[in-house]
């Protein structure tokens, strides 16, 4: 994944991520990465940590992966 924003087909959950937490989120992203932004607004929000790895994940592992955390 390297365009975060910008793929054309999904906002892709790192992305998402980012963008929900509005310009803070932004920000960060800015300072940092999009990925290191959605880690740390993720673990912020829920108290728990996430792999990068599932930042990387075709649409269909990523909504199971989304849908496993929810259910936590």
């Amino acid at each position: 994944m390297s365009s975060w924003h910008s793929c054309e087909t999904t906002h892709c959950w790192a992305g998402w991520i980012v963008t929900l937490a509005g310009q803070a989120g932004k920000a960060l992203e800015r300072q940092t990465s999009t990925e290191f932004a959605a880690m740390k607004i993720y673990h912020n929000s829920t108290g728990e940590r996430i792999s990068p790895v599932y930042f990387y994940f075709g649409n269909v592992e990523a909504m199971a992966k989304i849908k496993e955390l929810a259910e936590k």
